[in-house]
């Protein structure tokens, strides 16, 4: 057994005995490289380093996109991302609701546009959209999560992106995909375009995608065993995301399901399919830099995540400051200094190569959230004010 492994893996045993005598404990197994152990599991015990160490409880192991128990076989499929068309037009959505963890970001014109990311048990999703067009900064967080990405046509920049990232695989709905794409005729283009789980599914498959996770995949989150409560927290009842003037979506915290639910448009954002109001556990605000790509006709923008930022955690009700820092092997190509030119050079590479995103507290420990759905908002770092806490 490699050093660094059975060290952790001896620390964390001995850790749970002096924990062993604190609240309930129950029987979970912990899986390395080359032995299992069964240990109790104090409720406030958790591995700060768990990428080294795999959880398993009654056969099943955790799942690093959303902290539930979930059967090994899954837990080694990729993900799925998909672009969903976020404006006014485009409401109420499909499918959103089963998504694990949503992302919203700016794009040109001001408005948002949302990367739904699914757990491999998305094939019994029958619609899902409306499906938008790529930009390139969600392509590179599809990366991160070593996840096929899903989109209906892409700016010349993602373009540019799918043709020298060689391990980013990719959906096209409106072009080389197309025919697992399906347009609904109770909307005008470009609002109608879906497709379902069982089509994804089947264009990973013609298209030769791996659907396992590459084995170089690191993850983003840690969670904790079961839902805990903020320390040091302060109270957050809403919190408006306020991008601009047009745009001021927000979240409310409902006490009776532990829950933030999403409003947008002066309304509940509810999923078309279920008629629900959508709902997370977790709601991170990630601060980057955003810049505009000089010389864009269409005034295309580029956020930037790699290097150090700050942000936002809440949950059950609670709010704190956390740090988030992205270290890369190799650097992906910074557009707003390009001045809308294009570069032939071929990126290759494996997706962590490329940096994944990790999420510290405000005193630099590990961040973990609370097992259930997340929201990540990337906003922009120099308009701060435009978060309100209430």
């Amino acid at each position: 057994m490699n050093k660094k492994l059975f060290a952790l893996t001896t620390a964390f045993v001995l850790s749970l005995s002096v924990l062993g005598g604190c609240g309930k404990s129950e029987e979970a197994e912990v899986t390395t490289e080359a032995q299992s152990y069964t240990v109790n599991l104090s409720e406030n015990s958790m591995i700060d380093k768990a990428s080294d160490v795999m959880m398993s409880k009654d056969g099943k192991v955790m799942s690093d996109l959303n902290g539930e128990w979930i059967d090994p076989a899954v837990a080694k499929q990729r993900y799925v991302a998909v672009m969903v068309n976020n404006i006014i037009d485009a409401m109420p959505q499909s499918g959103v609701e089963q998504a694990d963890v949503i992302y919203e970001m700016l794009e040109e014109g001001g408005i948002t546009r949302l990367m739904a990311i699914f757990q491999s048990d998305y094939t019994g999703i029958e619609k899902i959209g409306p499906i938008r067009s790529a930009r390139h900064y969600y392509d590179r967080k599809a990366l991160e999560y070593d996840a096929v990405f899903g989109h209906w046509g892409q700016s010349i920049y993602a373009q540019h992106e799918f043709e020298m990232l060689k391990d980013l695989d990719q959906l096209d709905f409106n072009g080389k995909d197309g025919s697992y794409g399906f347009r609904a005729s109770d909307r005008v283009a470009p609002h109608n375009a879906y497709s379902s789980g069982e089509n994804i599914k089947k264009a990973i498959e013609a298209d030769g995608f791996d659907q396992e996770k590459d084995p170089k995949y690191k993850k983003m989150f840690s969670f904790n065993f079961e839902i805990t409560e903020l320390e040091n927290g302060t109270a957050a009842n809403k919190i408006t995301t306020a991008y601009n003037e047009g745009r001021k979506p927000w979240f409310e915290y409902d006490s009776e399901s532990g829950l933030y639910k999403r409003f947008q448009y002066g309304e509940p954002q509810i999923d078309a399919e279920t008629g629900n109001q959508l709902a997370f556990e977790n709601v991170i605000i990630q601060y980057a830099p955003h810049r505009n790509i000089k010389n864009d006709q269409v005034g295309c923008i580029d956020i930037d995540f790699t290097g150090k930022g700050e942000g936002y955690y809440a949950t059950g009700g609670k709010i704190i400051p956390i740090k988030w820092e992205k270290k890369a092997k190799k650097k992906h190509i910074n557009y707003s200094i390009t001045d809308g030119l294009l570069d032939n050079g071929a990126k290759k590479g494996k997706c962590s190569d490329y940096g994944v995103t990790q999420f510290f507290t405000a005193d630099g420990q590990p961040l973990k959230l609370n097992p259930g759905k997340t929201w990540v908002t990337v906003f922009p770092d120099d308009n701060k004010e435009g978060i309100v806490i209430e």
